[in-house]
């Protein structure tokens, strides 16, 4: 590529085409070109001659080149630079620019600072002087000569108030206008907080300088530089930090101001539990002691419930033999020491011995062991602690406590009573920590039911699903899920597996659509973490199966359970058959005899559909039953690249409808992927999300607030 003219020029000429160009965008950039090119002494001393040389039109050139120069400039063009900073025809930025290169070329000292300062602020008041100096002292990375004076003259210059008139130094007025007025000092001009603000916006939004967030919030506090960016047009990397820093503080952002709100609050922990002891919130229950005689201890702050031995159950096997033959030897003792005759004596006494042998034997064989000492402690925190405090207003907490950590602990005949009472006390009761005991204690209680033989899964459904339809609010449905996941031991993943399912139903029957959904996962994060589909498209084709059950559009292949009716009428199978395709759509049982037994169920899944094991997805898959070798000729069925063995073949008519099945899942179910976004009534959304929302303190709005994002407006279902 060819050189730019100006490369060809030499210093001189570049010089004269400076001091001859009108446009000061062709003169910067020959002065540009020129510094770049001056850098030997006597290069720089020839073209500050030239320059000075020039008369008055040649001054501003001289210290814009002057200041632009790379190198070393010599003692005497510096000198020739001082007397030219107290010109007030030349721009203030290009003396400024000018000082600062003589301050940086020379040694760091007041002799060399005093003259070069003086010169810069001749004629200027003691309050601009000091806003000049400020401007030179930004052009240095460091000058302590220079530092020093500022602070000196800051020490001695007063200012008055526009406002109430008192007269103080520069920082005590700085901090006057800002506490007293709300007001800054911005180039020697007091100016409104409003004011200044506005015009970094405006700078912004000029040249998107990142820096001039940082004062902006110097100004108006984080609050306010929070407001600017909602009210903004701005991009998602400008409010990418913003929203790190509310996850990172487990919170979300008020879309009308950005300031930080915290999302729902969790369920209280269970309590601790460990070698017999059960304690939270400054109640106790422990069980203590060897286990020949075990030992009670319940408290409540502040006082002792009862402190001694285990009434319920004190000694083990082995104590409780060893006490009744201990009391039978004694009294062969007692016979031994005081005989009327020796050969009547001996016989009792052996007698009794006898007896005692006999007694411990039977003792430890047919007494119940003791139960683990963690056990003892759920059920005596419910059999003792709880009646006196199942009534109290502040005692939810525990209780809710309480309740999450007996789940799958302790003997639930112990606690049905005291858990009844509960719950129809608290049942009536509006407020979050009410609520958040009435979903522990339900859970609980559906817990026990289960291990008397109903089904958990299907009761925990239907405890979340009346958050969902409207019977209670949704975030009982939260709390629900939260203790349910977290429980000790966790949920087996064929059980979260149908309960993942079963609420999906509940939410259509609701009116919630997948994009829906999606929205509820955002603000409810445990209801997320139980109804979750991945990847998203299969919520489409949930739905898609959901809205299709009443049409019967798959009987006309053949009868087939849809996956919701398989997870509600045949828990075992639904669970093992959800763990290896948790994609599953619909389940057909052949009436084939043949392919009911060899080939097992027929699994329409999002995937594609399964037979035998093994998957295809294409509609037009080779299906078919054939003979393989000459001889001893086995029957095959053939599934696409797949083939199965078989002892007998099953009839046509499974061929048929494996071949169906596939063309349904195709054209009946995969359009409903392009359906997952589309929202469902607004109205049903807003009613599900309006337990979450929160009304910021700030701006006023409300919405559902989302962890690590920006929460959705929110009007009330009611109005």
């Amino acid at each position: 590529m060819a050189d730019h003219p100006s490369q060809r020029l030499t210093l001189r000429e570049l010089a004269t085409q400076v001091l001859a160009t009108t446009d000061s965008n062709e003169q910067l950039r020959f002065i540009a070109e020129l510094s770049r090119r001056s850098r030997t002494d006597e290069q720089i001393v020839a073209v500050a001659n030239r320059f000075l040389g020039h008369g008055t039109s040649g001054r501003s050139p001289f210290l814009e080149w002057v200041s632009r120069v790379r190198g070393a400039v010599p003692v005497t063009v510096l000198t020739r630079v001082t007397p030219l900073l107290s010109d007030e025809t030349l721009s203030i930025p290009t003396r400024v620019a000018a000082a600062a290169k003589v301050l940086k070329s020379l040694p760091d000292t007041s002799e060399v600072v005093r003259p070069i300062t003086h010169a810069l602020t001749a004629g200027l008041s003691p309050l601009r002087a000091l806003e000049r100096l400020r401007q030179l002292q930004h052009q240095l990375e460091k000058s302590r000569s220079l530092d020093a004076l500022i602070d000196r003259k800051e020490g001695r210059v007063k200012m008055d108030c526009p406002r109430c008139g008192v007269r103080l130094l520069r920082i005590e007025m700085l901090r006057h206008l800002w506490n007293d007025h709300a007001l800054v000092l911005e180039q020697g001009k007091v100016r409104s907080l409003q004011w200044a603000v506005e015009g970094l916006k405006a700078e912004h939004s000029q040249t998107h300088d990142t820096t001039i967030l940082d004062r902006a919030a110097t100004l108006a506090g984080l609050a306010g530089l929070r407001a600017w960016v909602a009210r903004g047009d701005l991009v998602a990397e400008d409010t990418a930090p913003l929203l790190a820093t509310a996850s990172e503080r487990g919170a979300g952002l008020c879309p009308g101001c950005f300031g930080e709100l915290p999302p729902l609050a969790p369920l209280p922990p269970p309590l601790a539990l460990a070698n017999g002891r059960l304690a939270g919130d400054g109640y106790l229950v422990e069980v203590g002691g060897p286990d020949w005689l075990r030992t009670l201890t319940v408290a409540e702050p502040g006082l002792v419930i009862r402190s001694g031995p285990d009434l319920g159950r004190a000694m083990a096997p082995r104590g409780a033999a060893s006490v009744i033959a201990g009391v039978l030897l004694l009294l062969a003792i007692g016979a031994a020491v005081v005989p009327r005759h020796f050969f009547h004596s001996f016989q009792v006494v052996f007698g009794i011995i006898i007896a005692a042998m006999f007694a411990y034997l039977i003792v430890r064989i047919f007494r119940k062991p003791l139960p683990d000492r963690s056990e003892r402690a759920v059920d005596a925190a419910w059999t003792i602690l709880t009646q006196f405090i199942a009534d109290r207003k502040g005692s939810t907490r525990y209780l809710t406590r309480l309740c999450r950590t007996s789940l799958g602990r302790g003997d639930p005949h112990v606690r049905v009573a005291l858990l009844n009472r509960i719950i129809a006390w608290v049942r009536p009761m509006v407020e979050d920590n009410d609520l958040r005991l009435l979903a522990t204690a339900l859970l609980l209680q559906v817990d026990d039911s289960s291990r008397l033989g109903r089904d958990r899964v299907n009761g925990v459904a239907a405890l979340i699903a009346t958050g969902l339809t409207g019977e209670r609010p949704s975030q009982f449905g939260e709390y629900v899920a939260e203790a349910y996941l977290d429980r000790t031991p966790p949920p087996e993943p064929g059980e979260r597996a149908r309960l993942r399912i079963l609420l999906l139903d509940a939410a259509f029957d609701a009116g919630l659509k997948p994009r829906d959904i999606l929205d509820l996962f955002a603000a409810a994060p445990n209801l997320r973490r139980a109804m979750v589909v991945e990847p998203v498209h299969r919520l489409g084709l949930l739905y898609g199966v959901w809205s299709l059950r009443n049409a019967g559009r798959w009987e006309r292949i053949a009868p087939a359970d849809s996956v919701y009716e398989l997870c509600r009428s045949a828990p075992n199978i639904s669970s093992r058959v959800l763990q290896e395709y948790p994609d599953l759509l619909l389940y057909h049982r052949p009436t084939n005899p043949t392919a009911a037994e060899e080939l097992g169920p027929v699994l329409i899944c999002a995937r594609g559909v399964v037979v035998g094991g093994v998957m295809a997805s294409d509609p037009y898959t080779e299906v078919e039953v054939v003979k393989a070798g000459r001889f001893n000729a086995t029957t095959v069925f053939v599934f696409g690249p797949h083939r199965l063995s078989v002892s007998r073949p099953p009839a046509d008519e499974f061929s048929k409808t494996v071949s169906a099945w596939l063309r349904f899942r195709v054209t009946a179910l995969l359009p409903f992927i392009d359906r997952v976004l589309e929202p469902g009534p607004p109205e049903i959304l807003a009613r599900v999300l309006w337990p979450f929302r929160q009304r910021c303190n700030s701006c006023g709005t409300i919405s559902a607030v989302i962890l690590g994002r920006i929460g959705v407006p929110q009007r009330d279902p009611g109005t």
